[in-house]
């Protein structure tokens, strides 16, 4: 089944993108590119803008892998239901903006950012915006429903993931690592691996991973708080990732808690 998306038009795509791209700044340490894109999200995501409020319908049904059945179907009915109560024109105006200044001022490269979560955006997108054929909308919602409760769908129980991420997801992965491979450290490259891999695996693998991971980071700045008592505040950060939604914000987050770890440790 194969129905049209285009993910330009798409906001949460282009959020998150945006994010990615403000993460590739922060790690190759490039701060006039940070500026920028900081500056174009602030400006197109802020409070009262249309596509602020699109992108919180978006994550309504993005953001939420922990429901009951029932919960999961009247959030995702409430959503369509906010939806269509949004303004369609302005938000296209909106987004005709964002993208011009994403071409003008950082890159039309943005657009060709890794996603792990742009299958879901991708079918969040088409029951928004498409008019679609009953049987297309049943297996649509169904694929949505099953990505909001507590055990999501695997090949075992029918869902069938869609052929093409696989590729997605090693074309980003070469891309990515020839880029910045080389100011990467081993833990933050496996990170990465791991964050990109999610999608596939229901984040399984990544959540052993940070598991640990962020025990070890803990360790090694509460080892260092005689040394530096501003390490405080970094400990009570680290434990407030416990349980949290890992999204491309947090993932900075915790590469940057891993470079600090490197350089206290040395």
């Amino acid at each position: 089944m194969k129905l049209k998306h285009n993910k330009k038009r798409n906001t949460a795509f282009l959020f998150e993108s945006l994010t990615k791209e403000l993460t590739k700044a922060i790690l190759v340490k490039d701060p006039e590119r940070k500026r920028v894109v900081m500056r174009v999200l602030r400006e197109s995501f802020k409070k009262k803008t249309h596509l602020h409020k699109e992108l919180t319908i978006y994550k309504s049904l993005l953001e939420d892998g922990d429901l009951s059945a029932r919960q999961a179907e009247k959030v995702y009915r409430e959503a369509c239901r906010q939806y269509a109560e949004l303004d369609s024109d302005a938000i296209f105006q909106e987004q005709t903006e964002l993208i011009n200044k994403i071409n003008k001022f950082i890159s039309p490269d943005v657009f060709d950012n890794f996603v792990p979560s742009y299958t879901a955006m991708a079918t969040a997108y088409q029951l928004f915006n498409n008019d679609l054929a009953p049987k297309n909308r049943v297996v649509l919602e169904e694929q949505m429903l099953s990505s909001m409760v507590r055990k999501p769908l695997t090949e075992a129980t029918g869902y069938k993931k869609v052929p093409s991420d696989k590729l997605i997801m090693k074309t980003y992965l070469k891309k990515f690592n020839k880029e910045f491979g080389d100011n990467l450290l081993a833990e933050q490259k496996t990170l990465l691996q791991k964050y990109v891999n999610s999608f596939s695996d229901n984040g399984l693998g990544l959540k052993v991973f940070l598991n640990e991971e962020l025990i070890r980071i803990r360790e090694i700045i509460t080892n260092n708080l005689d040394k530096n008592e501003s390490f405080g505040p970094v400990v009570e950060t680290i434990d407030g990732f416990k349980g949290q939604w890992i999204t491309a914000e947090v993932l900075e987050k915790i590469m940057n808690l891993q470079s600090l770890a490197q350089e206290v440790e040395v």
